[in-house]
């Protein structure tokens, strides 16, 4: 997993420090396991935002009918490659990334109506 960019407030109390390093660091591990790109220079509200993004989409393709564990980026054979979380790409910035996931959410919506 990639190394992290603490975003801590000068005054932030060493409780509070402990508890939001618990919280990215768990955010980045449902990152990982959904096969998310982490390059280590995310900030805490970039790691937020892609683990709400991962979310809707998880959801909306729950929603579509879509299987979680055969529509994966590691699956040779996915049922349909629009459930399937896009992958990022090595030269792709978190705000690329996350149009592409947005896009990716909206498409499998669509398709459900």
């Amino acid at each position: 997993m990639a190394s992290h960019q603490w975003d801590r407030p000068a005054d932030e109390p060493a409780e509070r420090t402990d508890e939001r390093e618990l919280v990215r660091e768990e955010l980045e591990g449902r990152l990982f396991g959904s096969g998310v790109l982490l390059t280590g220079s995310e900030s805490d509200d970039q790691i937020v935002r892609l683990a709400d993004a991962v979310e809707a989409f998880d959801q909306a393709r729950a929603r579509a009918g879509g299987d979680s564990m055969v529509n994966t980026p590691f699956s040779t054979r996915p049922d349909d490659a629009r459930f399937v979380l896009p992958v990022r790409r090595d030269d792709e910035s978190v705000e690329q990334y996350l149009g592409r996931i947005r896009t990716a959410t909206q498409a499998i919506r669509e398709y459900r109506d």
